[in-house]
């Protein structure tokens, strides 16, 4: 039986070999010089008439869209949402299959990944990811954030707290920046965004300023069920429990499931 009568008989044009999605992920792109993604060479390359030239129709008596169009589409999508989401250039286009579970925790972290990319967009709640530095927390949350991307084209953004949030906001204050008077955009964009992955949570200040804009982001995105995962090197029930009076760590105990991930440090055995 090919794979085409099996994509067919399972209700879906595209095959198992792509997992139904159209799209194969190459995950040593650049070692090789591939794109990260490309249409699925068994059900979507073996009916394409265009030779991948945009805007993808072909001439057969007509211009005619070509059936890899769609796919393609999809393909420059993720790749322009993808450029937007800030992932840092060395967790970039990782994917599930290459987080290593080192121990009990990670494997269990590992799990709950898997069920949140399965399940997603019908996840009730986010994850807060704890543990000494070096467990890979930033690593499987920035890869959820990729698969999330790539299966669904959600609009994502990974934010560093201290460096890329309250940094840009503080620049927001300076007359003569570029985003003077921009704060309240900025905010908006991190507290609307489809998912967003906060890292290093817990290295900001104690200010009474970055303590209510932290509130507001967390309280914001917590209203409107917004899917947010967390990473942080503290526990969450000893580090949050004084900032704003404990209202940042009762929002966030109500939308994440809080997991460690603690073990050896990866880095020291590079």
């Amino acid at each position: 039986m090919t794979n085409q009568n099996k994509s067919d008989q399972s209700g879906s044009k595209f095959c198992e070999y792509c997992e139904h999605t159209g799209i194969i992920r190459h995950p040593y792109y650049k070692e090789t010089g591939e794109e990260p993604l490309s249409p699925c060479p068994r059900c979507v390359l073996s009916v394409c008439k265009c030779n991948s030239e945009e805007p993808y129709f072909y001439y057969d008596g007509g211009i005619r869209e070509c059936e890899c169009r769609e796919t393609r589409m999809k393909i420059d999508r993720i790749k322009f949402i993808y450029a937007a989401s800030a992932i840092d250039k060395k967790y970039q286009w990782r994917f599930i299959n290459e987080f290593e579970s080192r121990n009990k925790l990670t494997d269990t972290a590992k799990s709950a990944a898997y069920d949140i990319i399965r399940s997603f967009p019908d996840v009730k709640k986010g994850l807060y990811l704890w543990g000494n530095p070096g467990t890979g927390k930033t690593l499987l949350s920035t890869i959820i954030l990729t698969e999330l991307i790539i299966r669904h084209a959600v609009e994502g953004r990974f934010v560093k707290i201290s460096r890329n949030f309250f940094n840009r906001l503080r620049a927001t204050f300076a007359e003569g920046s570029e985003t003077y008077g921009t704060s309240s955009a900025i905010e908006r964009e991190f507290a609307e965004v489809d998912v967003l992955v906060i890292d290093d949570f817990g290295t900001q200040r104690d200010s009474t300023w970055e303590q209510e804009t932290l509130y507001n982001l967390v309280d914001a995105r917590y209203e409107a069920e917004k899917f947010t995962i967390f990473t942080s090197n503290n526990s969450p029930l000893t580090a949050l429990k004084d900032i704003s009076g404990g209202r940042v760590l009762s929002r966030i105990k109500e939308m994440c499931r809080i997991m460690e991930i603690s073990g050896p440090d990866y880095r020291e055995t590079l």
